[in-house]
């Protein structure tokens, strides 16, 4: 039962989808962009103006 009730909650909880987008370094090595570095940049951004 427990699996059930984890699998209801991860149906529940919408997951970010961002097709795939990712920072490739000059060695060819992809990082894929989270939601924690978009809200960081955003952040930094909010701080400059300030």
């Amino acid at each position: 039962m427990a699996k059930e009730n984890q699998q209801e909650a991860d149906q529940k909880q919408p997951k970010p989808n961002f097709n795939g987008a990712a920072i490739i370094d000059e060695n060819g090595k992809e990082t894929l962009i989270t939601e924690e570095m978009i809200r960081d940049a955003c952040d930094s951004i909010e701080d400059a103006k300030a």
